[in-house]
Parts: C-alpha cells; structure tokens; sequence
C-alpha cells in the first residue's frame, strides 16, 4: 500500500499544472456572470453572523462579547467546509466529460474542486482578517500556525472528498443524504456556541466531532488570539488519519470506478 501511496502521489506531482488549472477553472466558474464577484466569499458569512448575532444576543441573551466576530472565526472555515464536501461529492458525475477526454489519476477531480474551494475560502479569510486583528492585535502572532492549520483543515477535507466522491458514484443519493447531514452537523458542531457551553452528556458529540476541533482552534487563532498546541497535534493526526484512509478508500474503489463512469 506505500508503494500505491508514493505512486499516486507522484502522479498528482506529474499533473500539478493540471489540477492548478482545474482548481482555478472551479474557482472561476463559481462566480461566473456574478456582478459581485468574489465578494460573494465575504457577503455569506457576514450575513448569516450578524443574523446569528441578532438571534442570539437578542432573543437567547448570549453574552459573549464581540458575538458577531465570535461567530465569524467559526462561520467561516464551515461554510468552505460544507461548500467544498458537497461540490467534492458531486465532481465525478459533473465532470464525466472530462474523464473522458484524458486520461490521469481520477482522485484529481474532486481534489481540484476542494482546492477551488480553498482559494475561494483563503480570499474572504485575507479580506475580514482586519477585523479580527483591530479587535484583537495578538491575531497578528499567531498567522504562521493559522497557515499550518489551514494546511490540516485543507488535508482532512480532501480525504473526506475522495471518500464521499467515490461512493456517491455508486449511490446517487448520498448527495441527498449529504445536504441533510450537513444541516444536521452544523448544529453539533460549535460555529455560534463553545464546547464549554455545552453541558454533560451532550458535550460528548460535540467531543466525538471531528470538526469541533477545527472549529475550536480557528476561535482560538482568529477569536481569541492564542493557540493551544495539544489541539494543533490533534488537528494533525485527525487530518492525517482522514487524508490516508480516505486515499485508501479510493484507492480501493477505483478499478470499480472506472466501470461506473
């Protein structure tokens, strides 16, 4: 299995031109005859934390200081998150045209919509990161494990896209089920509350959430302005697991694959 691992990743080395134009092409078309362009990557989350913001702090009472900003230090990473699983979910089937026309490793096309997501995502970040660092100039330290840690986030999502791309070939309604799960996951996945907030048993889903974790350091870097190294690690191995089960899993599946499209 090394030995597929090495050959697959030197293939994706051969075809790194490639999967840059196709990332960019992803990255393109998204806002493709939109007048507001790529400020669509800063609209969305800004709207949907401020009517967080305005629900909560009004109606619940959530007496978090600086709550909007609170919620964006999490909303953000999310919505790259859902955006990228469910566009990564759908590539092989809206992409078949271009399988068909040459050949290359096949793990390249849901690859490149993720990382069409992640410009896409890294652009509105480098935009509302001012904001941040107004409220809280600390932020400015801490930029270099903010990019490892974008790494890792990138590094475990993709190992979720190759697993959810494979098996939706065979089962079109996992993108079904998906736009359901995400809904689902959202609300136990700490975006507009903290883990601490959550009071036993309950805690114990939000602990078994691999997202809560991303989520939690994201707060700590763009939030909080300090950084917990324990979780940085686990961040780490939680990416690494997913990223090599997930090529794993494809891997499996590919020859079967290649019949389906």
């Amino acid at each position: 299995m090394k030995a597929s691992y090495r050959k697959r990743l030197f293939q994706l080395f051969l075809n790194i031109d490639f999967i840059w134009a196709l990332s960019k092409k992803e990255f393109k078309n998204k806002y493709s005859g939109s007048k507001l362009g790529v400020w669509w990557a800063l609209i969305l989350p800004l709207v949907l934390a401020f009517s967080i913001n305005m629900v909560f702090t009004k109606v619940f009472k959530v007496s978090i200081p600086n709550y909007t900003l609170f919620v964006l230090s999490a909303i953000l990473p999310w919505i790259f998150f859902s955006q990228s699983l469910s566009e990564a979910t759908n590539s092989f089937i809206n992409s078949s045209s271009i399988l068909k026309q040459r050949a290359f490793p096949k793990e390249i096309v849901p690859i490149s919509s993720i990382l069409g997501n992640f410009l896409n995502f890294v652009l509105g970040l480098a935009v509302i990161m001012p904001l941040f660092i107004l409220f809280n100039c600390k932020i400015l330290l801490f930029v270099p494990l903010l990019i490892i840690l974008l790494i890792f986030f990138l590094f475990f999502l993709l190992g979720l896209g190759l697993i959810f791309s494979l098996i939706n070939v065979f089962y079109r309604d996992i993108s079904c089920f998906l736009s359901l799960g995400l809904m689902l996951w959202f609300w136990v996945t700490p975006v507009f509350y903290s883990l601490e907030m959550v009071p036993y048993p309950y805690r114990i889903i939000g602990l078994v959430n691999p997202l809560s974790y991303f989520m939690v350091n994201f707060r700590d870097v763009l939030f909080y302005g300090h950084i917990d190294l324990y979780m940085i690690l686990t961040n780490g191995f939680i990416s690494l697991l997913f990223y090599l089960g997930g090529y794993y899993i494809f891997l499996r599946g590919e020859r079967e694959l290649s019949k389906r499209l």
